[in-house]
């Protein structure tokens, strides 16, 4: 199929790789992948902002090769923060931590593990020493209290206790650290479905309008910890929206190019290095250029992100693990990977083939699509596409196809598309997919026809029955950034 009012512009594939990392790890992400580019002074300048975390015992600089396991903490104290955060009296001090991840890199190094722990897990806190010197007793309580209780090194004490894995590296940035590397970006382009209104008081202290808009570094902090007045007020749901908001950040920053904007890079460098904590053997500049080059063949593909399983608690309000964990601890301590070999990836999906040896992942937003009305129904292929847009499809063009009686709807696709052609399929609930090798402006170009329904509907998920002890399983972030309807595309 040919149309004759396509632009060249159109003829594109728009592909995002999937991101993995919330808002913690994208900064140290950026710090590592970039630092290498930086020379001479002005790199041994920024690693020396990187202040300094002793709470590995005899930490190593980082090898080319060997096993790793790097413990991500996010700080939510105020102590320091300036106003906008929140009432550093009654927060301030060490915090909590707000957000923790145990990062787990291969022997290779040419795979990973992400393990996010849910801040209101209840477990086992062992006997920890505080700074000052004295100790805390061994107690049940919330993960995130081990930080508030004794420190950062508490934490660390905790994951290793509650694991059996070895921490070799930790890192800690607070709500300043990300505040400031966004306002060195320039900010965050976001479209927002509904408008946010959470008071410091009661929450994140964010205000902010439906629709398109670029976040400054407070109020991108301020969506990233909104929790109260969204979904069901949980820290889960939160997490979820804090991927997709890494998502979308980490695509603008992709977009920027920064390693050919010197000035913008070094501002951005500047702002992570100087809110960052690292232990003395991942804060050397020698070891971050080997962390670096070692992990230069690392795709997203081969990064695992998983939560680690739970149920609720019977009173509701918290979580905690299930014997399931295990068995994550287990292939990181035998650095095996995950998921296991003999385990699928992912719930079978309508974009896999039953001849595929791996699970190929298609995202809406990796799709351009072409909408035609062959009908004689006003404004139904406009309809259409808005409908496709809601689902993040990219429309690369709305028409009318040249018969005004087509019977049945069509999906044609170019070749090498039917995953593509699937998805959309699905979306429209159309199985009448072919190929056509002459379609040009899109991947996959949508006929109507007089059998389509008046108005599109989305689909309904069907919600597999959860048996009492599930089994550990990669968290929506592995396959693409969960879709908590806060965002809408950006045009």
């Amino acid at each position: 199929i040919k149309s004759g009012v396509m632009s060249e512009e159109t003829n594109q594939v728009f592909k995002s790789k999937l991101r993995l990392l919330t808002a913690i790890a994208s900064g140290i992400i950026l710090v590592i992948a970039t630092v290498a580019g930086i020379l001479g002074f002005a790199a041994r300048n920024l690693a020396g902002n990187i202040k300094a975390l002793e709470v590995i015992a005899s930490p190593k600089p980082v090898a080319e090769t060997g096993p790793l396991n790097i413990l991500l903490m996010g700080t939510d104290t105020r102590t320091g923060q300036g106003g906008g955060f929140g009432n550093e009296k009654e927060l301030g001090g060490e915090g909590r931590s707000d957000t923790t991840m145990l990062i787990h890199l291969s022997n290779d190094r040419k795979s990973a593990i992400v393990v996010s722990i849910p801040r209101d897990s209840v477990v086992a806190i062992p006997a920890c020493t505080k700074s000052d010197g004295t100790t805390t007793e061994e107690t049940t309580g919330l993960f995130n209290s081990a930080f508030s209780t004794a420190g950062p090194g508490c934490t660390i004490k905790t994951v290793e206790t509650l694991t059996g894995i070895t921490i070799n590296h930790a890192v800690i940035v607070d709500f300043v650290g990300f505040s400031s590397i966004v306002d060195a970006l320039g900010g965050i382009k976001v479209c927002l479905t509904e408008p946010i209104n959470e008071p410091v008081e009661n929450g994140a202290g964010v205000n902010l309008p439906a629709g398109v808009q670029i976040l400054d570094g407070k109020n991108a902090l301020g969506l990233m910890r909104a929790r109260y007045t969204l979904a069901d007020g949980s820290d889960l749901k939160r997490i979820e929206r804090q991927q997709e908001i890494i998502s979308i950040t980490i695509d603008q920053i992709t977009n920027k190019n920064l390693v050919t904007d010197a000035p913008q890079l070094y501002r951005v460098l500047n702002a992570a290095t100087s809110t960052l904590q690292m232990d003395p053997g991942l804060a050397d500049l020698d070891s971050l250029l080997t962390l670096t080059t070692s992990l230069s063949t690392l795709g997203s593909e081969n990064v695992s992100f998983v939560t680690v399983p739970y149920v609720g608690t019977p009173d509701g309000n918290h979580v905690q693990w299930t014997e399931a964990a295990n068995e994550i601890w287990s292939a990181i301590i035998n650095d095996t990977g995950w998921p296991p070999a003999s385990a699928p990836s992912a719930e079978p999906t309508p974009t896999q083939t039953p001849e595929n040896t791996e699970t190929i992942i298609v995202k809406p937003q990796d799709v351009s699509v072409i909408v035609l009305n062959g009908t004689r129904r006003a404004g139904f292929a406009a309809a259409t596409s808005e409908f496709l847009k809601t689902q993040g499809v990219n429309i690369a063009e709305v028409g009318n196809a040249p018969n005004k009686d087509t019977a049945e709807t069509i999906i044609v696709h170019t070749p090498g598309n039917n995953l593509k052609a699937q998805l959309i399929g699905k979306m429209l609930n159309i199985s009448n997919i072919v190929e056509d090798p002459e379609l040009v402006g899109a991947d996959v170009a949508v006929i109507l026809g007089n059998n389509a329904p008046q108005t599109w509907t989305q689909p309904a998920t069907e919600t597999p029955a959860q048996p009492s002890e599930p089994a550990p399983q990669p968290s929506p972030s592995a396959i693409s950034a969960p879709t908590s309807g806060l965002f809408c595309p950006i045009p």
